[in-house]
């Protein structure tokens, strides 16, 4: 059984991988098998761990799939790792090297799929959740946090409508502190109200509401 890992990080508010080149297999992701006492969770934290030099911020699941290679069959645990901003700048092994998302080519078909299906999972929980918190530094501009989701999306966001939609979630506290940038005013200091990065913003108020009250009459979830 394999462990393969997707670690992404901000490094100047771009989008970043981890990977390793100059394998029998050109540039691939990043591997490890779990000991025979370890959960795979567990594993994989510490997988991941020991190639990029410090623990994960927040570290997921993807799939299992089986892999035919050599005449080998192989079950593989995917996951998704990230790394906050301010965080470890390592890496930990001089195999693995940090590379713009934009940028990087993956030769082996296996760890091709792996990658796509971990950028697409990324993408997909910034539009339900705050996972955006694990890949900022505690404090961030409007600004900064715009330029994290056009670069975990792959394009553009308009800068109004982005700002309303943000400020009307209440997943954002605005703090005292402010912070300039060259010649440009100041701007304002902002942090995440919770860690917890299940905060549905775009379920609308009246959704969770009716949810809770049913949940209040049954005793139970719904099914």
């Amino acid at each position: 059984m394999t462990i393969i890992a997707v670690p992404f990080r901000l490094r100047n508010f771009t989008l970043e991988v981890g990977h390793r080149a100059n394998t029998k297999f050109g540039t691939t992701l990043i591997t490890g098998h779990p000991g025979a006492d370890e959960s795979l969770d567990d594993a994989a934290r510490s997988i991941i761990s020991q190639w990029i030099g410090c623990d994960a911020q927040y570290v997921e699941q993807l799939y299992t799939l089986s892999t035919a290679r050599q005449d080998k069959r192989e079950v593989a645990i995917s996951y998704i790792a990230l790394f906050r901003q301010d965080g470890c700048t390592g890496p930990a092994d001089d195999r693995m090297h940090w590379s713009r998302v934009v940028d990087l080519h993956i030769h082996d078909h296996i760890h091709h799929m792996v990658f796509d299906y971990a950028s697409l999972r990324l993408k997909a929980k910034l539009g339900y959740t705050n996972i955006a918190y694990h890949l900022l530094p505690e404090l961030f501009t409007l600004s900064e946090l715009q330029q994290t989701y056009e670069h975990v999306l792959g394009h553009r966001v308009d800068k109004r409508n982005f700002r309303r939609r943000m400020t009307a979630s209440r997943t954002l506290d605005k703090t005292a502190a402010m912070r300039r940038d060259g010649s440009y005013r100041p701007a304002a200091l902002y942090r995440f109200a919770t860690q917890d990065d299940h905060a549905a913003y775009l379920t609308p108020s009246w959704a969770s509401a009716s949810f809770s009250q049913r949940h209040d009459e049954t005793g139970a979830d719904a099914p």
